[in-house]
């Protein structure tokens, strides 16, 4: 049976204190999630309302079409709206680094108890709990140990949820961040009811029209910074808009460039709305902590899988790129 750590142990045991302390409980993802933090939600979600609570699953942006078939993905709010704050008595953040990273104004103001559970090595530690591990590949690797400890029944739904989220932020279990620890929490989701063929299917290998359209825009505007030894590639919004495709088809971008051999780490830059939004990416034999990168420009990360945003707009020049 697989372990967690004592110091987890005295963690998951004050998580669980503080899960049984309330009632209302208001579960959210980082914006604009992913298949770890979407997966981790999920299975949050199924397993307290197992306990008898009442839940509200929320994450800015909605989900991704890549992830919609994971089951009860339909109650994940796009919009958190001013009653669910002020009927929730308890915040479970799940991969978010600091409060605002859920990206609502409505919790910058939140002042009851919060449960952080994150795996990012610069997570701010603001939660009432914090479950944090930076050695567990993903989120939904710590939360299966949680549950374990909890002595949680491990569902269908839950196994699906939490083995995508670790199938995806491992990269189909081929980064380094993998051990044997995760793949022996695979192996036990895969007996609990986990399908990996689907998750592989929906996340990594089915792509549509237009999302080879938006790889393909994305690719023909890839460059190759010799000095730096970084590959880089430039959206706008209206780079979409001409192959009618949205941001979301720009998911594995930056894991594609990554592969060229003489890049150091990739990066990807993308419009969306008033902000430029940076995604990069890193091997561990080539030496690079892209979470530094990406916290000179206020955000963070892994160290070979990190993101950033500010404000400003890309815009085309007759000299390159430019962003205002």
């Amino acid at each position: 049976m697989i372990k967690a750590n004592e110091k987890l142990k005295i963690d998951f045991q004050k998580a669980k204190d503080l899960v049984g302390e309330h009632q209302t409980i208001l579960v959210v993802s980082h914006e604009y999630t992913d298949g770890d933090d979407l997966g981790g939600i999920l299975a949050l979600g199924e397993a307290l309302k197992g306990l008898g609570k009442k839940v509200r699953l929320v994450a800015k942006g909605g989900v991704p079409d890549s992830l919609l078939f994971l089951p009860g993905q339909n109650e994940v709010l796009e919009q958190l709206i001013p009653e669910i704050v002020a009927e929730s008595d308890l915040l479970v953040t799940c991969g978010c680094g600091n409060q605002t990273r859920p990206g609502f104004d409505l919790l910058a103001a939140w002042s009851r108890p919060i449960l952080n559970i994150d795996h990012h090595h610069d997570t701010k530690m603001f939660g009432t709990v914090n479950v944090w591990d930076e050695t567990a590949a993903a989120n939904c690797e710590l939360i299966y140990l949680m549950f374990m400890e909890w002595g949680m029944a491990i569902t269908k739904p839950i196994a699906m949820a939490l083995l995508t989220g670790i199938f995806t932020d491992t990269g189909g279990f081929r980064h380094a961040n993998v051990t044997a620890q995760t793949l022996e929490v695979a192996a036990e989701l895969l007996r609990r009811g986990g399908r990996l063929d689907l998750v592989s299917r929906f996340t990594f290998s089915q792509k549509d029209l237009p999302k080879l359209r938006a790889w393909a825009v994305a690719i023909e505007n890839a460059r190759f910074d010799s000095t730096r030894g970084i590959v880089y590639t430039v959206i706008t919004e209206e780079d979409l808009r001409k192959i009618s495709a949205g941001e979301n088809d720009l998911e594995g971008v930056a894991e594609l460039l990554n592969t060229i051999p003489e890049a150091k780490y990739s990066m990807l830059l993308k419009q969306r709305g008033d902000e430029v939004k940076g995604s990069l990416r890193s091997e561990a034999y080539k030496g690079v902590d892209v979470s530094e990168i990406a916290r000179r420009f206020g955000g963070g990360g892994h160290k070979l899988a990190a993101g950033f945003k500010f404000k400003g707009r890309i815009e085309r020049t007759p000299e390159g790129w430019k962003i205002t």
